[in-house]
């Protein structure tokens, strides 16, 4: 931990530097997102497959180059998810963060939302997807001459969860297929209310049946291009698709920029589990936040880390940690992070080993220990 202080890089003077789209290649298909960790025994609508950058305006900026990868990646952490008409299809908003080498960050705002799929190849696919995952199934729980089927369960026997892997499924001539899609702005400065708002007015202009008052390219082209980044100390009103939108940016004799709300955490957590995560951070611990909502994970990674001012989070900080980047969570350093969980089994808990559970909570008592002692002195 340290004092203040900020990235390096060109001082940008656009409220944007990117819209961005992610989603379904239907060129591609679909491939299966290996790296986020799915398994096959999944039902076909409950598998990730590969999202992709499919359009970003500009094309690149000088004083922020684009990193495909990382927007992708954080545009859609889990890849892209399937629905059908039975499953609730609200649109979601997250927010994230890319940091740079130089320290310096860049924050993304993002909407997904789902649209129906119109490719009669990836509806084929995915039936055929299904017509497989069944057949394995009945191979695997075909009753034996014991009266046991092959996984060792009495007929009958089974949680609903293993039901569900046989019959919640798709059918082409019945249900209608839907895939997730993303919708994202990048900007040098968290303005994430007037982000939100832009996002959610696009969105709304799309699926409504009457056309906005003008072409969507032209408010796009007004965030990119014409609104510019307020001044210290000032605010800024500019017009969306359905009404004006308003963000202000603190002076430099103010608190630093946050527009996340700091009631929410209190609300979600508590405020001795605040207190008690604040000292962790203090202490440079390796924390991990779980939550099967990504604006969540985000929302305590920014609140913990603002409520250090003047000082800031030095190690690694991953408020969203994609599936593909697991493996960061065995660095040997101070880290924060946010683990999104699967809605199908989310706990209220993250279950440790005990061995980690005993080596923690050790760790915990010393630091404290020696921390109370250095105070004295």
């Amino acid at each position: 931990m340290s004092g203040g202080g900020g990235g390096g890089g060109s001082a940008p003077s656009r409220f944007a530097d990117y819209f961005v789209i992610c989603g379904l290649d239907t060129e591609t298909g679909l491939e299966p997102d290996e790296l986020s960790g799915e398994n096959f025994e999944q039902t076909p609508l409950r598998r990730t497959f590969k999202s992709k950058v499919l359009a970003r305006y500009p094309e690149n900026v000088e004083w922020n180059p684009f990193d495909q990868d990382a927007v992708g990646m954080l545009c859609m952490p889990k890849g892209l998810a399937f629905k059908t008409q039975a499953d609730p299809r609200e649109p979601q908003f997250h927010a994230f963060i890319i940091t740079r080498e130089d320290g310096s960050r860049t924050f993304g705002f993002a909407l997904t939302f789902y649209e129906e799929v119109t490719s009669k190849q990836i509806c084929s696919a995915m039936q055929t997807l299904y017509h497989m995952h069944n057949a394995e199934y009945d191979v695997l729980h075909a009753p034996a001459a014991d009266g046991r089927d092959h996984s060792g369960m009495e007929d009958g026997e089974g949680t609903p969860g293993t039901k569900l892997q046989r019959f919640n499924s798709y059918d082409i001539s019945r249900d209608t297929l839907y895939v997730s899609k993303c919708i994202c702005l990048i900007t040098p400065m968290s303005f994430m209310k007037a982000c939100r708002s832009v996002l959610e007015q696009l969105h709304q202009a799309v699926t409504s049946p009457q056309p906005p008052p003008l072409p969507l390219e032209s408010y796009i082209y007004n965030v990119l291009y014409e609104v510019p980044l307020p001044p210290p100390g000032r605010s800024l009103k500019f017009s969306g698709v359905y009404g004006p939108i308003i963000c202000q940016r603190p002076s430099t004799n103010e608190l630093p920029l946050f527009d996340f709300p700091v009631k929410e955490v209190f609300e979600l957590l508590g405020v001795e589990n605040v207190f008690q995560l604040f000292t962790c951070a203090l202490l440079e611990f390796q924390i991990l936040l779980y939550s099967q909502h990504y604006q969540r994970l985000m929302t305590v990674a920014e609140t913990i880390t603002a409520l250090m001012f003047p000082f800031q989070w030095q190690h690694v900080y991953v408020p969203i940690l994609p599936a593909s980047l697991l493996h960061f969570l065995d660095a040997p350093v101070p880290y924060l992070m946010g683990l999104h969980s699967n809605g199908l089994d989310d706990r209220s808990k993250l279950e440790l080993p005990q061995e980690v559970r005993e080596i923690c909570c050790w760790v915990l008592v010393s630091l404290l220990y020696s921390w109370i002692g250095e105070r004295r002195v």
